[in-house]
């Protein structure tokens, strides 16, 4: 009783049960109608018979009218044992029903049998549309649910629908995973550049605390602002890198790929770098040979090498610095190497993470973001980078990539 009122609750399917009524009703009346109508006329001719064998009766016999009328509205068993001696020998016996032809009185079994053909279709036809409901429902509570729907269906359409409800559930899952993944990133990387910036506030606080407490020379306040500038542009540069950084990792940079000459390319990330190569004691060069091009976007790449020979110069003392290149068939690499202080072992799975740096003073003009930046371009213009090293020999950075058809 629960299923038919669940049933009944959906319009269609009240709908259907309306229409299955109506048309049982419509039967059933059509069919009495037609009973009725099929009497009075069999009713009609048996009377025009009786009328025409009484005028019969009177035009060849002596009867009066009292006896004809009597004989044929009086019941007596003597009167129709006579009948039937005469009409005998035409077939005509007491008991054998020929001759009710002539009544013709129909039954209303055919009325009720077209109605209750509508009723059992329109039965049929609910069963069928519960089945397909409650499908339809299990569907609804799978998709309110969060869950893909396991159960078995035949019709096609709910088939399509059960797929349709699922890749939709896919998707979200899918959202919703993206979307925590995302969060967990923001938290570490907010934690992780909280953590980055304390040190050089601590110390543009604490600078500034002294100076304004603490009557001093002009050459030693000179130092103290020294200091604060150092602080000022390490705050600067992080918050430089860490946005670049965040456009990359979310995919908001549109690169711009192009032929570009790898020597020109490799010169442009050296000059702004001579100078810090020159303070540190360090010759830098740039050996690409001329003539070899690559298809990439030479502005974010150019920033991927400056990035690895800045932190090639960084630690190589009185050393050398040297930017190359080579190709084959089927690759181009870019080549950075010095003979600087090399790279532990065990310093180097941490080595493109941001925010990790070898150096962790706070007048380091490192903030830990720029490995992290030159590996994410490498990777999104489809190549890789590679690290080979040796503490007390130096290092070597190559970024491959393959050449395009």
């Amino acid at each position: 009783m629960g299923r038919l009122i669940r049933l009944l609750e959906n319009r269609t399917a009240l709908l259907l049960a309306g229409g299955v009524l109506l048309l049982a009703a419509v039967f059933f009346g059509a069919g009495y109608a037609a009973v009725a109508c099929g009497d009075r006329q069999a009713a009609v001719s048996a009377s025009d018979r009786m009328l025409a064998a009484a005028g019969r009766l009177a035009e060849n016999t002596s009867l009066s009218g009292g006896e004809i009328a009597a004989a044929f509205t009086a019941e007596g068993t003597e009167e129709a044992k006579r009948g039937e001696e005469i009409l005998g020998a035409y077939g005509y016996t007491a008991g054998s029903g020929r001759g009710s032809e002539l009544l013709c009185t129909r039954s209303l079994l055919p009325a009720f049998l077209a109605a209750g053909g509508v009723l059992l279709c329109g039965v049929l036809g609910l069963i069928a549309a519960g089945r397909i409901l409650r499908n339809a429902r299990e569907l609804t509570r799978s998709a309110e649910d969060s869950k893909r729907f396991k159960g078995s269906l035949s019709d096609r359409d709910l088939i399509l629908l059960s797929e349709a409800v699922n890749g939709i559930i896919s998707q979200r899952e899918s959202a919703l995973g993206k979307l925590s993944g995302e969060k967990r990133y923001l938290a570490e990387y907010l934690q992780d550049f909280s953590h980055q910036i304390r040190t050089p506030s601590a110390g543009l606080t604490l600078n500034n605390e002294i100076c304004r407490t603490h009557p001093m020379p002009r050459e030693e306040l000179m130092e103290y602002l020294e200091r604060d500038r150092i602080c000022i542009e390490r705050i600067n540069r992080l918050c430089a890198e860490s946005l670049k950084l965040a456009r990359l990792e979310a995919g908001a940079v549109e690169y711009r790929f192009e032929t570009a000459e790898l020597s020109r390319l490799a010169e442009k990330a050296c000059v702004p770098l001579y100078e810090l190569a020159a303070a540190n004691g360090t010759e830098l060069s740039s050996e690409v040979p001329d003539g070899l091009t690559l298809e990439c976007d030479p502005l974010w790449l150019g920033e991927a090498v400056s990035n690895l020979i800045k932190n090639a110069c960084e630690h190589t003392r009185g050393g050398l610095v040297t930017v190359s290149a080579v190709s084959d068939p089927m690759s181009v690499s870019i080549i950075i190497t010095d003979n600087g202080e090399g790279i532990a072992d065990s310093e180097i799975p941490n080595l493109f993470k941001r925010f990790w740096s070898r150096h962790h003073d706070s007048d380091s003009p490192s903030v830990g973001i720029g490995m992290s930046v030159a590996k994410r371009i490498t990777e999104d213009m489809g190549g890789k980078i590679y690290v080979d090293t040796e503490v007390g020999v130096g290092t070597e950075v190559r970024l491959e990539f393959l050449r395009k058809k």
